[in-house]
């Protein structure tokens, strides 16, 4: 690499579990290098259209959608798309001049790093699960370097890769917040109880209506507050439920709905118990100490959430709930068993941290200041 400053270009999205992830490793890199030039691609149908700008990063698009399991006519169509998804980014590529590309993954990342494997741009892939995504597995023999959040991970990846295990990069808010202090900031009163339930950034239609209806029998314990997180497209829905429950004025108060929760970092601290997916969200729940009741969505790719969600119960930092086992019923059962647990929630939350790595994004950001440096040419000089 010249003396110029240097240019990083960062692809993923779709949800929060691949779009934070890559605001971290920017702004991380910008630590090392202040005069660092970034620039990200998405998709502008997902939530990285709103949330990389809103983070102060300048974002290019490219028209891409995700296959869809089995053999189905629309898998054509999105097979065109991944096909000219890799003529538009390597337009991006070549007029922004990165000296490396990272891929932080959903379907966006994999024709823009493809592309720049196929430039010969220096590119690096970080794959969050224990289970690789396809994308992960599909690219691994053509990048540069493959970092993984699971060290379980590694032995699911072509051998020969390049792998390094860095862990997952999360917001230094979820490393710097004070337990005490966000609880003070959610209003929770010394013998308060937070329970805290979240399915991802889109919100989960069973998660959302199971916890709805076992809300009745949760808020009857008076020290509870229940902040249910549902998702943009099922907020209402949730809300016509809620009413439903006729519940009293007090429960009502202590019953929090909301569609989106903006500051995940105060409320993961301050909670005593997450109810959520397993996706890129474990992460931060080990960066926060946070115990966890996981149920694992069955509708993604090779059932990587149930992956994630075994390996933190293996560690005894969570409770594992398969969805087609999930009824209000069991829910409000377990939540009111753990929260009688104190000692057990301690050791969860324990547990929990000990699979935290505050470093990774620190870590990656070094990882691709030094790529830079190391590639002596690129193909425009």
């Amino acid at each position: 690499m010249t003396d110029k400053n240097l240019r990083v270009l960062i692809t993923g999205g779709g949800t929060g579990g691949h779009i934070y992830p890559g605001i971290v490793i920017a702004n991380e890199i910008l630590r090392l290098a202040p005069d660092a030039q970034i620039k990200f691609v998405g998709s502008s149908r997902g939530l990285e259209k709103t949330v990389v700008p809103r983070q102060g990063f300048e974002i290019d698009f490219v028209d891409v959608q995700y296959f869809v399991r089995g053999f189905t006519p629309k898998n054509i169509v999105t097979a065109y798309k991944a096909l000219t998804a890799i003529l538009a980014a390597r337009r991006i590529i070549k007029k922004f001049k990165p000296d490396v590309v990272v891929g932080t993954g959903g379907y966006v990342s994999g024709p823009v790093v493809m592309a720049a494997a196929l430039a010969k741009v220096p590119t690096l892939i970080h794959e969050q699960n224990a289970f690789p995504g396809l994308t992960t597995r599909l690219l691994a023999s053509r990048v540069s370097k493959v970092a993984v959040s699971h060290a379980e991970a590694v032995k699911r990846i072509k051998s020969g890769t390049k792998i390094v295990v860095t862990g997952h990069p999360v917001r230094r808010e979820f490393l710097d917040i004070d337990a005490v202090q966000a609880r003070q900031q959610m209003g929770l009163a010394p013998n308060g109880r937070l329970v805290l339930v979240v399915g991802g950034s889109g919100g989960a239609e069973k998660l959302n209506s199971v916890a709805v209806h076992s809300a009745s029998s949760l808020l009857e314990n008076p020290d509870l507050i229940l902040l249910h997180v549902t998702g943009n497209r099922y907020f209402n829905w949730v809300n016509d439920e809620k009413r439903k429950l006729h519940l009293s004025a007090d429960a009502e108060q202590r019953y929090q709905l909301v569609d989106y929760l903006h500051d995940m970092p105060t409320a993961m601290a301050a909670c005593d118990l997450i109810v959520a997916r397993s996706g890129g969200m474990v992460h931060e729940m080990t960066a926060a100490g946070c115990p966890a009741l996981l149920i694992p969505s069955p509708n993604v790719t090779d059932d990587h959430q149930l992956h994630n969600a075994k390996a933190m119960a293996k560690a005894g930092a969570a409770l594992l709930v398969e969805e087609s086992n999930l009824t209000a019923e069991n829910l409000s059962e377990k939540i009111r068993a753990l929260l009688d647990n104190p000692a057990e929630l301690k050791r969860m939350a324990q547990a929990t941290a000990k699979l935290g790595r505050p470093e990774a994004g620190h870590l990656l950001a070094k990882i691709i200041v030094k790529m830079s440096k190391e590639t002596p040419t690129h193909p425009w000089g």
